[in-house]
Formats: structure tokens, C-alpha cells, sequence
């Protein structure tokens, strides 16, 4: 089966990551799966011996979904991060466990979006079909799709406590619409979102090496002091920093 990845409009690009297409008539094998796909959502659409489905991804595209033969096209619009969910108005909790097919999620869009897939002759058109749906859904729903993004952005790049007050203050929002909003389409707390990224940040540090002494660790990420840095980090791992460097490293 030949797979190749095609380019994204630049409106779409802080949104999807790529569209991949999978076409032919040999099907994939386990081990040939998309590396790609793993952890990225994605709206995925099958055509298969006249027989055509379209599915919203909320993590991954499971290998049940790739196992396909006979005259199979496949193709995959694999999100960023939190985009599907703003994009196509679905909370964190509906996309977290199974695929939404589509026809559930909106069946006019849905049967509209359909008779245009089984009219479009080529694999070229039907990916022109996808990426002019995605590209409304997510013209439609911008201003929620670019909260979403730009506070995930925001808190990777600087996880500090104050950072949560600056997104609010660029983004115009009051706490109370921004914290439900974060809350819909990430699944967890701005907050709490906010500790994971200062934790990472400062675990990558640690693991590095990158420093004199705990304190210097603490003070980089935006922590109190080393008491507060080590809290969050039994909080996160179940062991201490210096247990860690002790025992965990050897072990890797």
C-alpha cells in the first residue's frame, strides 16, 4: 500500500499536523502502521468496496481501524493537540475513550460531506473534499480552537504561576470562561495543565544534568524553593529527585 503525507493549507497549519493518505491495494501489516498516528487525534476516512466511514479520533487511529484490503483507500487529517475537540465542538470526555463517527456527531454534515467523498472520483479530490471540511469547522469555531491553542502553547513554553494571568489578560477572557473552556476541550484544570508542563520542564532538566544543585532546578522552573520542587515532584513520580538520580537513571 502506498502512503504518502500531504501539504496543509497555512490557515490550517497551527491545527493539523498533516493529512496522511494510504492507498492501493495491499494492506498494511502491524508492524507497518504509521508511527505517526500514535497519541495524534485525527478524523479518519475509509473507503472500502463502496462501503465509506468517517470517524473522529480523540488520542490515537486504533490498528483495527488500518486493517483494511481489497481496492482500500484510507485517509487521515491527524490533528495537533486539543484541536479536534474545539474544531468540532466535542468535550475532552466524549473524544476520550471511543472513535465518534461522524454520522453521529452531525448527520446532515455528515451525509453532505459523504455524497461529496462518493462523488469525488480521485484520492486527490476526496482530500480536497476533507481539508475544505476541516478547514470550515475550524474557521467556524476559531475563536475557541485558538483559545485552546494558544493557552496549551502559552503554558509549554513558560509553565510558571503567573502565566495563567497573562493568558487571561491576552486573550480578553474573564477566569471563569477561560477555565471552562480549558476545562472542555483539554479534560483537566488550566492549572493543573499549567503543573504538568512546569514539571516536565524541570524533569528534562534533571535528567540533563543541567545544574549545580536541586535549588538551581527549583528556581529555574518557577518553583519556591528545592521543598516545593521536590513536593511536586514525589507528586508526580512517587519518589524523590534524588532517588531518582540515585536509583532511576541506573535502571534506564
Amino acid at each position: 500500500m502506498q502512503q504518502w503525507y500531504s501539504k496543509i493549507d497555512p490557515i490550517l497549519k497551527d491545527y493539523v499536523q498533516t493529512i496522511l493518505v494510504l492507498d492501493n491495494s495491499n494492506p498494511l501489516a502491524a508492524d507497518d502502521l504509521p508511527l505517526f498516528t500514535n497519541g495524534v487525534p485525527a478524523l479518519l476516512y475509509t473507503s472500502q468496496n463502496d462501503h465509506h466511514r468517517l470517524s473522529l479520533f480523540g488520542k490515537a487511529v486504533d490498528a483495527e481501524s488500518w486493517a483494511v484490503n481489497d481496492d482500500a483507500a484510507l485517509i487521515a487529517v491527524l490533528f495537533k493537540p486539543f484541536a479536534i475537540g474545539p474544531a468540532f465542538k466535542l468535550s475532552a470526555r466524549e473524544l476520550k475513550n471511543e472513535p465518534i463517527e461522524l454520522n453521529c456527531w452531525n448527520p446532515q454534515k455528515a451525509m453532505a460531506l459523504n455524497l461529496q467523498l462518493i462523488h469525488a472520483p480521485s484520492t486527490a479530490e476526496k482530500m480536497e473534499v476533507l481539508h475544505h471540511f476541516v478547514l470550515t469547522q475550524v474557521t467556524s469555531n476559531r475563536r475557541e480552537c485558538e483559545i485552546v491553542r494558544y493557552a496549551t502553547d502559552k503554558m509549554l513554553e513558560d509553565p510558571k504561576t503567573d502565566v495563567l494571568a497573562q493568558i487571561l489578560q491576552e486573550l480578553r477572557l474573564t477566569e471563569r470562561t477561560f477555565q471552562r473552556i480549558f476545562k472542555k476541550y483539554v479534560g483537566i484544570a488550566a492549572n493543573e495543565y499549567r503543573r504538568i508542563c512546569q514539571f516536565q520542564m524541570a524533569f528534562y532538566q534533571l535528567k540533563a544534568g543541567q545544574f549545580d544543585k536541586l535549588t538551581d532546578v527549583a528556581y529555574a522552573n518557577g518553583y519556591f524553593d528545592q521543598s516545593h520542587y521536590i513536593r511536586s515532584f514525589k507528586e508526580f513520580t512517587d519518589t524523590t529527585p534524588n532517588d531518582y538520580l540515585q536509583f532511576g537513571l541506573k535502571k534506564k
